[in-house]
């Protein structure tokens, strides 16, 4: 009986102890990447918002162009980003008769980080007047 009930104490206490456990300490930072290029054509390129610059994906300093939208992304994960969201935009025009709509498709990803760096992108990116 006393083992039981010494097993049974053992189990609550690490139950308990592992429900304390905080998360708080992961801290993410995240980018919007916006694939340019037609959906299944063999050219698409990356443009990437990280908070401070947005650019075009680069590699060793040059442009990267990707066959897919799926090669781009699988790029991204390759790179350690995960995969958060994605969201569309829309906007187009009309007159006469004629008109236009157009789409664009964002990713959002993240990355572990430090809080540091995370701070770090945060001050640079505001801009104070």
């Amino acid at each position: 009986m006393r083992r039981v009930f010494a097993t049974l104490i053992m189990t609550l206490l690490c139950l308990v102890m592992h429900a304390q456990v905080n998360n708080d300490s992961v801290v993410y930072k995240y980018i919007i990447a916006q694939p340019q290029g037609s959906l299944f054509s063999d050219k698409c390129k990356l443009r990437i918002d990280d908070g401070l610059d947005p650019a075009k994906a680069k590699d060793k300093g040059k442009s990267i162009t990707f066959k897919s939208y799926a090669a781009a992304l699988m790029y991204l994960t390759s790179q350690g980003w995960e995969l958060m969201s994605t969201f569309s935009n829309v906007s187009g025009s009309s007159g006469a008769g004629y008109g236009a709509t157009y789409t664009s498709n964002y990713w959002i990803l993240r990355k572990p980080s430090t809080k540091e760096e995370v701070q770090r992108i945060v001050d640079e990116s505001i801009k104070k007047e």
